[in-house]
């Protein structure tokens, strides 16, 4: 190897071998305290060898940092004795400091709600007579507007404390691990009544946070002045991050061009400051080290700025070091600098492992250090200018180097992002920069304050329009099928190949020539007739996935030749988050699904059919089929306009109605008519069944125990091999008579943790078990697969849980 590889390999076998005991920790395969007994035998053993030996060392320090990555992973996840998170489900008092400034947002309903994150202090519950001391982050959330506040003041709130809880379906973002990453370990729902805000002194911590926070509230008052609020919002969240108040449709542009990232804290706006601080340094000709000094002091701003969030931190480490390595054209020691930060970090902090911030932050540094050198120095030996070679090779490396954690997150990836990145970047970094700039001056001159915003205003125009052209280019976003561990740590391999130094290469293909064309033809012509014959000998499968919606239902059916359709698609009451666009879409993207044949809706509660919305305006669908409440109410409900075209696929179902999908046959057992609806709007709900061979999947919306007798009365067999239990498990549902009607083997539940209806009741869970059907419910499994070849079925769930 050349000189500098093996500290290198080194450094980077540590940062991984770390990494992977941290995460068995957290999947915890064994238990934690024999297994670092056994390690820990295993690294003395290796140690005395390297002692010995020098050949031993590598494999000594490896096992050492995985046993270290192991107890950091437990002591991560473990929590004090008097954590908050340790009393959910209780009507509680708390007190404690608040930690950021209090958040405002309104839900689907127009109504305002707020925010507020404390380090709790204290807690007393209705049967203590004294506070009792506490710790642990809490997020409280009330209704109204947010009281004013400053980070540092005490607050005092009463409430239901709940544990935070997550959509748990495979490629979802753990918003769990999110927050445990960020120290907020439960959450408090209190009226704006309950919550109490106290002045208090700050400390020289708070203090800096305060000045922050009156600083960015001076750059948005400012930029308010000049440009309309949503403006002011995206501008804001340029420089900031954040979606607060942002058009729809230019989230959306920014996501189709592979320019999001601009909407959130990242190494990027660092790097952009770091590098318009060295450029005047080297203007102004200033010495090298006082212009070092000067970009860490304006890093250093800049993350106070952004108010020390985690991801500004963070950002603030990652894409400094990067930007001064690349700036002093030392990639190498970048690089080793880069693997010792991220070494340190989790150490320091186990949990950032499992954060797509820190994970999509480290991935493209890492592409910025380690892939765009090797392309940059490609690129100009064929010719291309320094500046294009310079630009090409970081959004390359950028994008291949997060491309498995895109395609995992969000199944998708923009194939305009290369063109958007050389066309849209450069007036973007102006306006950030001219902003950050604008900002510092308005505090001594507010209309030059007001007039470059003003013109940064009509730049935003311009950068909108030219994201909007991009983004409506053909295959301007192509959905991709997520890679799994084994894809993964293949590709990363292969890209890693780029890395070896050139006699290592050599040697691989010294290696590669031994083999005769003929031979590696035999191989792949072996290799491509194996696919084929498991392509024919394997059993055709439908799948069902039952997804976790929270209080709701969605449920999608794979057939055995790849169409799709779901029955119900999940959605909130208040509208407040779009299940359809932000859950069903990426779900259906990372398992390669690009259209529906079929969307079937219950009925038209929020909980069953708000989600079809989000559906319709993302993908095709060829047909949705409803009951037969009107396009009015199913408008309101998917929160559409009641002549938007997309409805135009509409169609009311009746009874004794038989759907072929691919094999798959979907009997439409009960419609009541219009004319039956006069109650709370579950007797209108639609019963069908679902067929592949001899198995069976009955759905019975949120149909309550008349209906139930209704449909046993009309001489409609129910019998099925699996049962959606009505109405998340509500004691008015899943009668005794219909549930010995429907003889399941298997019933799933799904319903929200926590739920206030106090779902599923336990006179249904008794019913079930008399029945001697097994359950299944996803505020405890989370997302549950079942997988028939039409004679039996096998279940997977997100947690790993297995059916008796």
């Amino acid at each position: 190897m050349e000189q500098g590889q093996h500290p290198k390999c080194f450094a980077a076998g540590l940062l991984l071998v770390l990494a992977l005991g941290i995460y068995a920790a957290h999947a915890a395969f064994f238990p934690v305290m024999p297994l670092c007994i056994v390690l820990g035998i295993l690294f003395l053993l290796s140690a005395f060898l390297a002692w010995r030996s020098s050949r031993w060392t590598f494999l000594s320090f490896l096992l050492l940092f995985f046993v270290l990555g192991i107890v950091r992973g437990a002591m991560g996840f473990s929590l004090p004795a008097n954590d908050i998170s340790h009393i959910p489900g209780s009507d509680v008092k708390v007190r404690g400091i608040l930690r950021e400034a209090p958040q405002e947002s309104m839900n689907g309903r127009g109504e305002a709600r707020s925010r507020y994150r404390i380090e709790v202090t204290e807690v007393k519950r209705p049967r203590d007579e004294d506070w009792k001391t506490a710790s642990g982050g809490l997020r409280i959330y009330a209704q109204g507007a947010a009281k004013e506040a400053q980070i540092g003041d005490r607050v005092t709130a009463s409430g239901n404390l709940r544990l935070p809880h997550s959509y748990r379906n495979e490629g979802q973002i753990d918003t769990v691990l999110l927050l445990r990453a960020d120290g907020i370990t439960a959450s408090l729902m209190a009226k704006a009544s309950q919550v109490k805000i106290e002045s208090r002194d700050a400390g020289w911590r708070d203090a800096v946070l305060r000045i922050g926070t009156r600083l960015r509230a001076h750059y948005f008052e400012t930029m308010q002045k000049s440009m309309a609020r949503p403006d002011a919002a995206a501008l804001f969240a340029m420089l900031f991050g954040g979606y607060d108040g942002i058009k729809e449709s230019l989230v959306d542009s920014f996501v189709t061009t592979g320019l999001v990232h601009i909407l959130s804290v990242s190494g990027s706006h660092v790097s952009l400051l770091a590098a318009t601080i060295a450029w005047l340094g080297l203007l102004l000709r200033l010495p090298r080290p006082l212009t070092a000094g000067l970009v860490l002091l304006a890093v250093a701003f800049y993350v106070i700025l952004a108010g020390c969030v985690p991801p500004a931190v963070r950002s603030g480490v990652m894409g400094g070091l990067a930007f001064i390595a690349l700036a002093i054209d030392r990639e190498h020691e970048g690089q080793y600098i880069m693997l010792l930060t991220g070494m340190l970090m989790l150490a320091a902090s186990p949990l950032l492992l499992f954060h797509i911030s820190f994970q999509l932050s480290f991935a493209a540094t890492a592409g910025l250090l380690f892939l765009a050198p090797v392309f940059r120095t490609w690129m100009k030996a064929h010719g291309l200018p320094n500046f294009a070679a310079a630009g090409l090779s970081i959004t390359l490396a950028a994008q291949l180097a997060t491309l498995p954690l895109l395609a995992y997150y969000f199944g998708r990836v923009s194939l305009v992002a290369f063109l958007a990145n050389l066309i849209l970047v450069p007036p973007v970094e102006l306006l950030i920069v001219i902003a950050l700039f604008g900002g510092m001056a308005a505090l001594a001159l507010p209309i030059l304050g007001q007039l470059v915003f003003a013109l940064l205003g009509l730049l935003l125009g311009f950068v909108y329009e030219l994201a909007r052209k991009l983004s409506g280019m053909p295959l301007a976003m192509v959905g991709v099928s997520a890679m799994g561990a084994g894809k993964t740590a293949c590709y990363y391999l292969a890209l890693s190949f780029l890395l070896f130094p050139d006699c290592l290469r050599n040697r691989l293909r010294e290696y590669a020539s031994l083999f005769h064309r003929r031979e590696v033809c035999a191989i792949a012509s072996v290799s491509l007739l194996l696919l084929l014959l498991h392509a024919v000998l394997a059993p055709k499968t439908m799948e069902v996935h039952f997804l976790d919606v929270h209080q709701g239902d969605a449920c999608l059916i794979k057939t055995p030749h790849g169409h799709a359709f779901f029955i119900d698609t999940g959605g909130t009451r208040d509208g407040a988050y779009d299940v359809g666009k932000q859950i069903d879409v990426p779900y259906l993207r990372r398992n390669g699904i690009r259209s529906l044949d079929a969307i079937f809706l219950s009925h038209a509660h929020e909980d069953h059919a708000a989600g079809a919305g989000g559906i319709l305006r993302e993908l095709p669908v060829y047909h949705v089929y409803t009951a037969s409440e009107g396009r009015n109410v199913y408008a309101k409900s998917m929160g559409m306009s009641i002549a938007d075209p997309l409805l135009d696929t509409l169609t009311p179902l009746c009874t004794g109605e038989r759907f072929a999908i691919d094999g798959v046959t979907v009997d439409v057992l009960f419609a009541p008519a219009a004319a039956q609806m006069n109650g709370s709007g579950n007797e209108a709900c639609d019963v069908l069944r679902v067929s592949y061979g001899d198995v069976s999947i009955l759905f019975t919306g949120d149909m309550e125990e008349p209906e139930e007798h209704d449909l046993l009365a009309h001489g409609i067999d129910p019998a099925s091999t699996v049962l959606k239990v009505g109405h998340h498990g509500a004691a008015t549902s899943t009668s005794g008579a219909f549930l010995r009607a429907v003889a399941p083997k298997l019933a799933v539940i799904s319903v929200g943790a926590d739920n206030t209806y106090g779902h599923p009741a336990p006179a249904v869970l008794a019913r079930l078990e008399a029945q001697g059907a097994s359950v299944l419910r996803t505020d405890e499994q989370g997302a549950v697969i079942l997988t028939t070849d039409g004679k039996g079925v096998q279940v997977k769930t997100y947690i790993g849980a297995t059916v008796p």
